[in-house]
């Protein structure tokens, strides 16, 4: 672990890390924390499986948005600065695409896709419910998947892990998965995660990934963490992302960003 006092970037993911996993808002202690962190110099950016083109999914953000430097969103595959300046873009790559879509098809599993800046999912199903639910937001609306759709930007599945398992899994070519919750996954490109993502950041900054600190709850935080110079896992979070860490916060109810950052010096 690096010295704290050479921290120039800090990434954040959303639910369960910044956010309350229950009541999906931001501790005002913490955006307090953001103010004060921004004041100083520091850049800060969320990481997050969340696409931030969703305007629902990134009205969550709206408490810290003055303060925000920028962006890792749908896992890695897209990385933008807060002024909308492009960094990077990573598409699935359509030879495994286009077995997946077939699959979900033929077996009755609802895909979340975004057209423009609206998601859709291909049909209704218990796990979308529950999900949904689970996430605070409303259903996207049902629409099915345009035959000709190539080079999609997102690409989630409402599936159990035996469905990855047995219906999935054998199409993952040039993709791996993500576990959400037992009822999504999210699909991502080989070589990209929340991890490509800092160093896409990092190289266009010009700042090395050591002198990052990242934080995290889930297994998509993982590389993330791995990457960053400092990994901070909140008590909330998995088992595995918390033996991982340089220091366990507590959770985002009772401000466990602010803590940490008190911890390691930076406020």
């Amino acid at each position: 672990m690096i010295d704290p006092k050479q921290i120039k970037a800090l990434f954040f993911d959303i639910d369960g890390t910044l956010a309350s996993p229950r009541e999906h808002v931001i501790n005002p202690v913490d955006i307090e924390s953001f103010r004060i962190m921004h004041d100083k110099g520091l850049k800060l950016f969320i990481a997050t499986g969340r696409d931030l083109f969703i305007p629902e999914e990134a009205r969550i953000l709206e408490p810290v948005l003055p303060w925000l430097t920028g962006f890792v969103d749908v896992n890695g595959q897209h990385c933008a600065l807060a002024n909308g300046t492009e960094i990077s873009l990573h598409p699935i790559h359509n030879d495994d695409f286009l077995p997946l879509r077939a699959a979900c098809e033929a077996h009755h599993l609802s895909m979340l896709y975004r057209v423009g800046n609206v998601n859709h999912l291909t049909e209704l199903t218990f796990r979308v419910e529950r999900y949904w639910a689970h996430m605070g937001l409303p259903i996207p609306e049902i629409r099915p998947m345009d035959p000709d759709i190539i080079d999609i930007p997102k690409l989630c599945i409402h599936a159990s892990p035996e469905d990855e398992s047995h219906w999935l899994t054998p199409h993952l070519n040039h993709t791996w998965t993500a576990r959400i919750t037992e009822d999504l996954i999210d699909l991502i490109p080989n070589g990209i995660g929340k991890s490509s993502g800092l160093r896409d950041i990092c190289a266009y900054f010009g700042i090395s990934p050591e002198e990052t600190m990242a934080f995290g709850d889930g297994q998509n935080d993982l590389d993330l963490m791995e990457a960053a110079g400092i990994a901070v896992a909140m008590e909330n979070g998995a088992e595995n992302v918390k033996a991982l860490a340089d220091y366990v916060t507590a959770p985002p109810e009772q401000a466990g960003i602010t803590q940490a950052l008190r911890h390691f010096g930076l406020i």
